[in-house]
Protein backbone atom coordinates (compact mmCIF):
# COMPACT_ATOMS: atom_id res chain seq x y z
CA UNK A 1 0.00 0.00 0.00
CA UNK A 2 1.33 3.41 -0.92
CA UNK A 3 1.93 6.02 1.75
CA UNK A 4 -0.99 8.46 1.93
CA UNK A 5 -0.20 11.99 0.80
CA UNK A 6 -0.24 14.54 3.60
CA UNK A 7 0.28 18.29 3.69
CA UNK A 8 3.68 19.71 2.82
CA UNK A 9 4.02 20.82 6.44
CA UNK A 10 3.27 17.37 7.83
CA UNK A 11 5.71 15.71 5.44
CA UNK A 12 8.54 18.11 6.25
CA UNK A 13 8.23 18.28 10.04
CA UNK A 14 11.32 17.39 12.04
CA UNK A 15 11.10 15.97 15.54
CA UNK A 16 12.42 17.64 18.66
CA UNK A 17 16.02 16.64 19.31
CA UNK A 18 15.65 17.19 23.06
CA UNK A 19 12.58 14.92 23.15
CA UNK A 20 14.46 12.24 21.19
CA UNK A 21 17.35 12.47 23.64
CA UNK A 22 15.01 12.43 26.64
CA UNK A 23 13.19 9.35 25.34
CA UNK A 24 16.46 7.54 24.72
CA UNK A 25 17.65 8.28 28.25
CA UNK A 26 14.29 7.22 29.75
CA UNK A 27 14.58 3.91 27.90
CA UNK A 28 18.04 3.33 29.35
CA UNK A 29 16.75 4.14 32.84
CA UNK A 30 13.94 1.60 32.37
CA UNK A 31 16.60 -0.94 31.43
CA UNK A 32 18.29 -0.47 34.79
CA UNK A 33 20.97 2.14 34.14
CA UNK A 34 21.44 4.77 36.84
CA UNK A 35 21.25 8.08 34.98
CA UNK A 36 20.39 11.55 36.25
CA UNK A 37 18.16 12.85 33.48
CA UNK A 38 18.49 16.63 33.23
CA UNK A 39 17.39 16.95 29.60
CA UNK A 40 13.94 18.50 29.91
CA UNK A 41 13.86 20.11 33.36
CA UNK A 42 11.22 17.71 34.70
CA UNK A 43 12.56 16.51 38.02
CA UNK A 44 11.48 13.71 40.36
CA UNK A 45 8.54 15.13 42.40
CA UNK A 46 9.55 12.99 45.36
CA UNK A 47 12.80 14.98 45.48
CA UNK A 48 11.57 18.33 44.17
CA UNK A 49 7.88 18.59 45.15
CA UNK A 50 5.79 21.66 44.41
CA UNK A 51 5.52 24.12 47.35
CA UNK A 52 3.15 22.87 50.06
CA UNK A 53 1.15 26.11 49.96
CA UNK A 54 0.63 25.79 46.22
CA UNK A 55 -0.46 22.16 46.60
CA UNK A 56 -3.02 23.18 49.23
CA UNK A 57 -4.40 25.97 47.03
CA UNK A 58 -4.76 23.60 44.07
CA UNK A 59 -6.69 21.11 46.20
CA UNK A 60 -8.86 23.91 47.59
CA UNK A 61 -9.62 25.12 44.07
CA UNK A 62 -10.80 21.64 43.05
CA UNK A 63 -12.95 21.37 46.17
CA UNK A 64 -14.52 24.71 45.25
CA UNK A 65 -15.46 23.16 41.88
CA UNK A 66 -13.23 25.46 39.86
CA UNK A 67 -13.03 22.91 37.08
CA UNK A 68 -14.77 24.59 34.14
CA UNK A 69 -13.03 26.14 31.14
CA UNK A 70 -11.24 29.38 32.04
CA UNK A 71 -11.37 32.47 29.87
CA UNK A 72 -9.37 31.98 26.67
CA UNK A 73 -7.05 34.84 27.62
CA UNK A 74 -6.61 33.55 31.19
CA UNK A 75 -8.39 34.04 34.52
CA UNK A 76 -8.80 37.76 35.23
CA UNK A 77 -7.42 37.60 38.79
CA UNK A 78 -4.32 35.86 37.45
CA UNK A 79 -3.82 38.46 34.72
CA UNK A 80 -4.16 41.21 37.33
CA UNK A 81 -1.51 39.50 39.45
CA UNK A 82 0.83 39.16 36.47
CA UNK A 83 0.40 42.83 35.59
CA UNK A 84 1.19 43.78 39.20
CA UNK A 85 4.23 41.49 39.25
CA UNK A 86 5.63 43.05 36.07
CA UNK A 87 5.01 46.53 37.47
CA UNK A 88 6.79 45.78 40.74
CA UNK A 89 9.74 43.81 39.39
CA UNK A 90 10.32 45.27 35.93
CA UNK A 91 8.86 48.76 36.18
CA UNK A 92 6.62 48.16 33.15
CA UNK A 93 2.91 48.97 33.16
CA UNK A 94 0.44 46.70 31.39
CA UNK A 95 -3.31 46.51 31.77
CA UNK A 96 -4.73 43.05 32.57
CA UNK A 97 -6.35 42.98 29.10
CA UNK A 98 -2.83 43.20 27.64
CA UNK A 99 -1.76 40.02 29.46
CA UNK A 100 -2.22 36.60 27.81
CA UNK A 101 -2.02 33.38 29.84
CA UNK A 102 -1.18 30.03 28.25
CA UNK A 103 -0.11 26.54 29.31
CA UNK A 104 3.61 27.09 28.80
CA UNK A 105 5.63 29.21 26.43
CA UNK A 106 5.06 27.25 23.22
CA UNK A 107 1.47 28.37 22.47
CA UNK A 108 2.41 32.01 23.04
CA UNK A 109 5.53 31.89 20.89
CA UNK A 110 3.68 30.10 18.10
CA UNK A 111 0.87 32.67 18.31
CA UNK A 112 3.42 35.45 18.06
CA UNK A 113 4.98 33.87 14.97
CA UNK A 114 1.58 33.45 13.31
CA UNK A 115 0.63 37.04 14.14
CA UNK A 116 3.80 38.55 12.68
CA UNK A 117 5.48 36.18 10.24
CA UNK A 118 4.21 35.45 6.73
CA UNK A 119 5.43 32.83 4.28
CA UNK A 120 8.84 33.82 2.97
CA UNK A 121 9.59 36.33 5.74
CA UNK A 122 13.08 36.29 7.22
CA UNK A 123 13.43 35.21 10.86
CA UNK A 124 16.75 35.78 12.63
CA UNK A 125 17.65 33.50 15.51
CA UNK A 126 20.76 32.20 17.21
CA UNK A 127 21.88 28.63 17.76
CA UNK A 128 22.02 26.96 20.13
CA UNK A 129 18.51 27.99 21.09
CA UNK A 130 15.14 26.43 21.83
CA UNK A 131 12.68 25.56 19.04
CA UNK A 132 13.11 28.71 16.93
CA UNK A 133 13.86 26.46 13.97
CA UNK A 134 10.52 24.68 14.41
CA UNK A 135 8.45 27.87 14.66
CA UNK A 136 10.20 29.27 11.60
CA UNK A 137 9.43 26.09 9.70
CA UNK A 138 5.80 26.02 10.84
CA UNK A 139 5.29 29.53 9.45
CA UNK A 140 7.14 28.67 6.21
CA UNK A 141 9.57 31.50 6.85
CA UNK A 142 13.20 31.87 5.81
CA UNK A 143 15.72 30.72 8.42
CA UNK A 144 18.50 33.21 9.14
CA UNK A 145 20.68 31.34 11.62
CA UNK A 146 23.45 32.96 13.66
CA UNK A 147 25.87 30.36 15.00
CA UNK A 148 27.03 31.59 18.39
CA UNK A 149 30.19 30.65 20.25
CA UNK A 150 31.44 30.49 23.81
CA UNK A 151 33.44 33.68 23.25
CA UNK A 152 30.16 35.64 23.23
CA UNK A 153 28.44 33.45 25.84
CA UNK A 154 26.49 31.75 23.04
CA UNK A 155 24.63 35.00 22.43
CA UNK A 156 24.24 36.88 19.12
CA UNK A 157 26.06 40.20 18.90
CA UNK A 158 24.67 43.39 17.42
CA UNK A 159 27.12 43.00 14.54
CA UNK A 160 25.86 39.46 13.86
CA UNK A 161 22.34 40.83 13.55
CA UNK A 162 23.38 43.93 11.61
CA UNK A 163 24.74 41.73 8.81
CA UNK A 164 21.34 40.07 8.39
CA UNK A 165 18.69 42.56 9.49
CA UNK A 166 17.89 44.00 6.07
CA UNK A 167 14.42 42.74 5.15
CA UNK A 168 14.03 40.73 8.36
CA UNK A 169 10.62 40.46 10.00
CA UNK A 170 11.53 38.95 13.36
CA UNK A 171 14.60 38.81 15.60
CA UNK A 172 14.43 36.17 18.35
CA UNK A 173 16.35 36.76 21.58
CA UNK A 174 16.20 34.58 24.70
CA UNK A 175 18.03 35.44 27.92
CA UNK A 176 18.92 33.57 30.02
CA UNK A 177 19.35 31.35 27.00
CA UNK A 178 17.84 27.90 26.70
CA UNK A 179 19.74 25.56 26.70
CA UNK A 180 23.04 27.27 27.59
CA UNK A 181 21.88 29.28 30.61
CA UNK A 182 24.02 32.23 29.55
CA UNK A 183 22.74 35.80 29.62
CA UNK A 184 22.83 38.79 27.30
CA UNK A 185 24.49 41.87 28.74
CA UNK A 186 22.35 45.00 29.13
CA UNK A 187 24.57 46.99 26.77
CA UNK A 188 24.27 44.31 24.08
CA UNK A 189 20.48 44.22 24.35
CA UNK A 190 20.28 48.00 24.14
CA UNK A 191 22.47 47.96 21.03
CA UNK A 192 20.27 45.31 19.38
CA UNK A 193 17.11 47.29 20.20
CA UNK A 194 18.67 50.47 18.79
CA UNK A 195 19.63 48.58 15.63
CA UNK A 196 16.04 47.37 15.13
CA UNK A 197 14.69 50.90 15.62
CA UNK A 198 17.28 52.17 13.14
CA UNK A 199 16.23 49.53 10.60
CA UNK A 200 12.54 50.30 11.03
CA UNK A 201 13.16 54.01 10.49
CA UNK A 202 14.43 53.15 7.00
CA UNK A 203 11.31 51.24 5.99
CA UNK A 204 8.58 52.85 3.95
CA UNK A 205 5.16 53.68 5.34
CA UNK A 206 2.98 50.59 5.18
CA UNK A 207 5.99 48.27 4.98
CA UNK A 208 6.12 45.59 7.65
CA UNK A 209 8.48 46.49 10.48
CA UNK A 210 11.13 44.30 12.07
CA UNK A 211 9.92 42.94 15.41
CA UNK A 212 11.88 41.69 18.41
CA UNK A 213 10.71 38.63 20.31
CA UNK A 214 12.35 38.98 23.72
CA UNK A 215 11.94 35.72 25.61
CA UNK A 216 12.97 36.13 29.25
CA UNK A 217 11.25 33.06 30.62
CA UNK A 218 14.12 32.30 32.98
CA UNK A 219 14.98 35.82 34.13
CA UNK A 220 14.44 34.99 37.81
CA UNK A 221 16.97 32.15 37.60
CA UNK A 222 20.04 34.37 37.79
CA UNK A 223 22.61 34.10 40.54
CA UNK A 224 25.80 35.64 41.89
CA UNK A 225 26.87 38.79 40.08
CA UNK A 226 24.68 38.11 37.04
CA UNK A 227 22.09 40.85 36.59
CA UNK A 228 19.15 40.45 34.24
Amino acid sequence: MSTPKLSHLAETLSGSEIVKLGNAISERIRNGEKIYNLTIGDFDPSVFPIPTELEALIIESYRNRNTSYPAAEGVLDLRKSVALFIQEWEGLHFEPNEIQIAAGGRPLIYTLFKAIVDKGDKVIYAVPSWNNNHYTHLTDAVHCVIECTVENDFMPTVEDIRKNISGATLVCICTPQNPTGTTLKKESLEAICDLILEENAKRAEGEKKCYLMFDQMYWTLTYGTTVH
